[in-house]
């Protein structure tokens, strides 16, 4: 193997990775919802630990994150705007129907890393309550969250691959 083979970054242009961020923050959102509900954690802290994922997870598909490599002309303004017309109707209700390009396009990213883990949460709450609902049936619900996100944090060559 090559040093630079050694070396190399993930990269946020690759499905895997960016699915495999999606999967981790739904998964944390999972467990700090469990963990409320159980009382080992307060709500608040559950929040504040929630505006921090959102943060994370915007700073890795902004190109920010020294640990990823950024997705050429994609991380930034046009993966954020991509991410917020995923559920355009619940991001407005959220933040507001403007969705055009702010002066840090980073705000952009962090609401709309909000939106998918609100509805994370969101789909959670919604299986729980189903009769027959198990593990699984959460999961799969979860996974379909994750899936409609990741691919729309892949720039479109990706997608179609």
């Amino acid at each position: 193997m090559s040093s630079k083979e050694q070396t190399a970054k993930p990269s946020m242009a690759d499905p895997k990775v960016v699915r495999g961020l999606f999967e981790m923050a739904a998964e944390e959102v999972l467990f700090r919802l469990a963990s409320v509900s159980s009382g080992k954690m307060t709500a608040d802290r559950a929040r504040d630990m929630d505006d921090a994922l959102a943060k994370h997870l915007a700073r890795a598909l902004m190109g920010e994150n020294p640990e990823f490599a950024p997705a050429h002309n994609w991380s930034g303004w046009p993966c954020a705007r991509s991410l917020a017309s995923v559920d355009e109707e619940f991001f407005s209700q959220l933040f507001g129907a403007d969705l055009s390009e702010p002066d840090n396009p980073r705000i952009l990213m962090v609401q709309a890393a909000t939106v998918f883990y609100r509805a994370i949460y969101r789909v959670i709450r919604r299986e729980i309550v189903l009769e027959g609902a198990t593990q699984q049936s959460v999961r799969r619900a979860m996974a379909q969250v994750v899936d409609k996100y990741a691919l729309a944090a892949m720039p479109a060559a990706q997608r179609a691959a």
